[in-house]
């Protein structure tokens, strides 16, 4: 007999399967023998446009946001950002976790999206603390977005970044050449990046005026979160840059999962909140993973960012009292998958298969490999209330097989998410939903109470009064040559402010 530990389940039936999605998902192929279930594959072909859907998510109750107040023992996560890769109906990774008590963390912000945050019209003040598990752009990219536009909104503090620090790794071509990789040096050439664009929109006001600590919209306040040794590096960007040592130093991780000696590796720790952070194992040393503990209610979540199979979450989604109550975790598709659907070949010898495959070990967990680790936990008596997986193409031929997958090793409560997956999560229940946004979304309606106050003046300011727009100063930033060929708007619209009431140009 084997050893319970490392047995596989049955694969799931048909039944099961139109038990978890509502309806059937199609596309699957079961091999089943007398050594175990084997792998479940998706179907390789292309997508068709006219028939590809999501009947996981659609099967899910409806949620309109904003309809509901988040209770004071509730957390509420959504899931703003699913995919590896650029898809009509999934972005980028990004998950958004509102707190009952009014805390409020995005972990990663990865290209598009932004306008799903725009669309779930969650406020721009909700969105100054982020949690990058890597710097890779479909982690990151969107950052611009929050950065820029933030304070012309009602983001008018400081952006905070927590991320990993630099990976140690000697350039082959350089012998003795390591690189800054981290996020202080990220969040540093960020900041001047986007120069041109921060002082053209300090014309309008970029800070509360009656936040005297807390400071302006522009600026970024980083804390490095070293993945050898679990310290902490906080970094303003108006103060001189520390020139952190690039070279590795020692690791503190054992093999055993426990990854840093007691009191390290918490990246955030106030308002009854701890957010932990610990190694993943992605593409390159230097990316972590997260673990957020609600103390004050006894609600957590982990989320694995872009990681291969590993210990480390096995022990951090076990060495609690219990077992997380969402474990938030990526997945792959298999190799032949990805190259097909991506127009390649999926012969297993062909170099598309070939390169999926060695993406794959490179970085990304399979299907299988998310059932196991989720069966590890359960062996500890400690499995999540909910598993997740995400950084997924969900889609019907694709979910059907990877739950098979996944339950070859694992009988608890699972789901894939997509975009605008959103779960209420409280000691009672975990509810999943998905949002119902408008297409035509505009920005979300101010919420900061600070607004009732005002802004202080803007870097560019004119209190004159024949300023129209005091204290703003529109015009400060050009060259009188080039005001000097604006087209007069009392020749277009005589009732045109600046017909009525001409601000001068000189």
């Amino acid at each position: 007999m084997k050893d319970a530990k490392h047995t596989q389940r049955d694969g799931l039936t048909r039944r099961e399967a139109l038990q978890l999605s509502g309806l059937a998902l199609g596309g699957l192929t079961l091999l089943a023998s007398g050594d175990g279930v084997k792998e479940a594959v998706a179907s390789v072909m292309p997508s068709n446009p006219a028939t590809n859907t999501n009947s996981l998510f659609y099967a899910l109750e409806p949620y309109e946001p904003g309809s509901e107040e988040l209770a004071a023992d509730e957390m509420r996560i959504s899931f703003l950002g699913t995919s590896p890769i650029l898809r009509r109906k999934q972005v980028n990774s990004s998950i958004f976790v509102e707190l009952g008590n009014g805390e409020c963390f995005v972990f990663d912000c990865g290209t598009g999206v932004t306008v799903n945050y725009a669309a779930m019209q969650i406020p721009m003040s909700k969105l100054r603390k982020v949690f990058l598990t890597h710097l890779h752009g479909d982690h990151t990219s969107d950052l611009t977005q929050l950065y820029c536009f933030g304070p012309q909104q009602d983001g008018k503090s400081p952006l905070y970044i927590w991320g990993p620090s630099a990976s140690g790794i000697e350039d082959p071509t350089i012998p003795g050449k390591y690189y800054d990789d981290g996020t202080l040096n990220f969040c540093r050439h960020f900041r001047e990046m986007n120069r041109w664009h921060t002082e053209a929109q300090s014309f309008v006001g970029t800070r509360w005026a009656e936040d005297t600590e807390d400071g302006d919209g522009y600026d970024i306040i980083a804390t490095e979160l070293n993945w050898r040794n679990g310290e902490t590096h906080t970094w303003n960007t108006n103060d001189p840059y520390p020139d952190p040592d690039p070279m590795p130093s020692a690791c503190t991780f054992s093999t055993n999962g426990a990854p840093y000696p007691e009191g390290k590796g918490i990246a955030y720790e106030r308002n009854g909140v701890r957010i932990s952070f610990f190694p993943a194992i992605h593409d390159r040393n230097g990316s972590i993973s997260y673990k957020l503990e609600w103390l004050d209610q006894g609600l957590s979540l982990i989320f694995s960012g872009d990681t291969k199979p590993n210990n480390f979450m096995i022990y951090q989604a076990t060495n609690g009292e219990s077992g997380v109550d969402v474990f938030i975790h990526e997945m792959v598709v298999p190799p032949e998958v990805w190259s097909a659907k991506g127009g390649g070949s999926a012969n297993p010898f062909g170099l598309g298969v070939k390169t999926a495959r060695a993406i794959q070990e490179n970085s990304h967990t399979p299907e299988m490999a998310l059932g196991y680790i989720l069966n590890e936990t359960a062996q500890f008596g400690k499995a999540p209330r909910l598993a997740v997986a995400t950084h997924f193409q969900s889609e019907d031929d694709t979910n059907y097989p990877a739950l098979n997958n996944i339950r070859a090793w694992y009988a608890g409560p699972v789901t894939i998410a997509t975009d605008l997956t959103v779960l209420n999560v409280s000691k009672a229940h975990i509810l999943q939903r998905r949002a119902v946004v408008a297409s035509y979304s505009w920005n979300p309606p101010i919420t900061d109470s600070r607004a009732q106050f005002g802004t202080a003046p803007p870097k560019y300011k004119d209190f004159s009064d024949a300023n129209p727009y005091n204290p703003m100063a529109p015009l400060a930033q050009f060259d009188q040559s080039l005001l000097d060929n604006v087209i007069d708007p009392c020749r277009y619209d005589p009732s045109e402010l600046g017909c009525t009431n001409p601000y001068p140009q000189s």
